[in-house]
């Protein structure tokens, strides 16, 4: 592991951007500048917060009872659920939603320009993620932290033979009520309903959640928007390479989750960049595959 003092030398960039030791330890990277401020754990490469200059209110949702140890990903911000989205795709045991949200992530990159800072992290295949997973792979996660927050994920296969992967940005959007928040864009779209066994539906109108909600949409558009009144914003959602986007909220059932309060269900909203189930990537020798998305937020008219 890259300890502090050599991030600080290498990646520091003054007072805007920090290589700080987290909680349990972990080692976080602190952002501050006239744009934005954002903080990103190593381990899991996971963005906890972000808030452009003037926002009132964080971007993500990150529980006050989230886990910060080897082996358990962090609840909330943006988890990265990688090579595989959901449960374990051969029933061999494995953790849910791959192992790239457990793994403590190399900083390769860091550059600030114009107070825009781009952080570029990565995974590579070794003999421990060989014990989870088998093929030679290039993970790279590049977040552009500004007035909007970019992030993309790129798969490269190293490899000699295809493989295929499902993966997902597991973003926690944090909101004032959960009853008045609308999710708007995914109108007269089929989606497959986790709570009813994965049965094919269509979405009408806009989503507002009353429920435990857990679907994913097929064939999804390049934009849709969380529309928040309490907090009175629009979160505006961007992607490029993504086949679905999956949209959860546990409800009452967040009660059964060690890692977050009974009510916190009423507090956020997952909308998530997937390629997931029949729209998985496969990705030839020598090939890649990117996935991308942007993040920004107005005021509601």
């Amino acid at each position: 592991m890259q300890d502090l003092e050599t991030l600080n030398r290498l990646f520091g960039k003054e007072a805007e951007v920090c290589f700080v030791e987290g909680q349990s330890g972990m080692p976080i990277i602190e952002v501050a500048t006239k744009k934005a401020s954002a903080t990103i754990a190593l381990y899991g490469g996971q963005i906890l917060s972000y808030k452009s200059n003037g926002m009132e209110h964080d971007l993500f949702y990150l529980s006050e009872k989230a886990i910060y140890q080897q082996g358990k990903a962090i609840r909330g911000g943006v988890p990265v659920c990688w090579p595989w989205f959901g449960e374990d795709p051969g029933n061999l045991g494995r953790q849910a939603h791959g192992f790239a949200r457990n793994l403590l992530w190399n900083v390769l990159d860091c550059q600030l320009h114009d107070d825009i800072v781009e952080i570029t992290l990565g995974l590579e295949s070794t003999a421990t993620s060989k014990q989870w997973w088998p093929n030679e792979f290039r993970l790279r996660k590049k977040i552009v932290i500004g007035e909007q927050l970019d992030i993309s994920l790129t798969t490269e296969n190293r490899g000699e033979i295809p493989f295929s992967i499902s993966k997902a940005l597991h973003t926690y959007f944090q909101v004032g009520d959960i009853s008045q928040t609308k999710v708007v864009g995914l109108d007269g779209l089929d989606y497959l309903d986790k709570t009813l066994d994965f049965s094919k539906r269509t979405q009408v109108g806009d989503i507002t959640p009353f429920a435990e909600t857990d679907r994913v949409y097929l064939a999804s558009p390049a934009r849709v928007q969380i529309i928040d009144e309490v907090l009175n914003r629009q979160i505006n959602i961007e992607q490029h390479g993504a086949e679905n986007i999956v949209v959860w909220n546990p409800w009452t059932r967040a009660s059964l989750l060690n890692d977050m309060d009974a009510t916190d269900y009423q507090q956020f909203i997952c909308v998530e960049t997937a390629n997931a189930i029949a729209n998985s990537v496969i990705i030839a020798p020598g090939a890649s595959h990117q996935m991308q998305v942007k993040y920004n937020v107005s005021s509601i008219a």
